[in-house]
């Protein structure tokens, strides 16, 4: 495991007060080099270095791992090369969480991660509908990144979550809270080259 990413895996547990043991250092490490190795032959992020992967996505998981409750059920939709809910799974092993990808090369690779990287906690799910949600029992907690625009994602995730539900919004920050819903939960942090975030945690009851 590399200096580097010692430095900036424990500077982002400072952060966001969330632990980070040395194996789930070590794995997180892991997953950033099955994810660009992966990367090389499908698109999966544009991210294209460790550092990038660490600094610039991996604040996202541990933005998630401030709101999500102990315990709690969480379905990530549109889960793309698994950012941020495969590192967010390492990060919250007591969590479980379903990956929905509606493209069958990213869910290979949602799978061959969640394998190799012995996530027990994580299952990968197909296209999020309301038919594949009919199997499932109400999350806790639902939340997608980079998908769908704010008031959008509210609406779509409403099926998912049960009465006590909470919907986790990504934006740059600086928005007004959506109408309709109320705010239970927030974080506020900036990437590595600066970039402006904030993970907001909705109730829609």
């Amino acid at each position: 495991m590399s200096a580097s990413v010692v430095d900036i895996v424990g500077a982002q547990s400072a952060f966001f007060q969330v632990p980070v043991s040395p194996g789930q250092c070590a794995l997180l490490e892991s997953f950033c080099e099955l994810l660009l190795t992966w990367n090389l032959r499908i698109n999966l992020t544009g991210a294209r270095s460790m550092d990038e992967l660490l600094s610039e996505h991996l604040p996202d998981s541990f933005a998630l791992s401030r709101l999500v409750p102990a315990g709690a059920s969480v379905a990530d939709v549109g889960s793309g090369g698994g950012l941020p809910a495969v590192p967010f799974a390492l990060l919250r092993p007591d969590a479980p969480v379903t990956l929905f990808e509606a493209r069958a090369k990213r869910r290979a690779f949602l799978r061959t991660a969640v394998r190799q990287l012995g996530i027990r906690s994580a299952t990968v799910g197909e296209r999020f509908t309301v038919a594949a949600l009919a199997g499932h029992e109400p999350f806790d907690l639902a939340c997608s990144r980079a998908t769908y625009p704010p008031e959008e994602w509210l609406s779509l995730a409403r099926p998912a979550v049960g009465p006590e539900g909470r919907v986790v919004v990504f934006d740059a920050g600086g928005s007004a809270d959506p109408p309709g819903v109320r705010l239970v939960g927030a974080t506020e942090y900036r990437t590595g080259r600066g970039h402006q975030r904030r993970a907001a945690a909705y109730s829609l009851a």
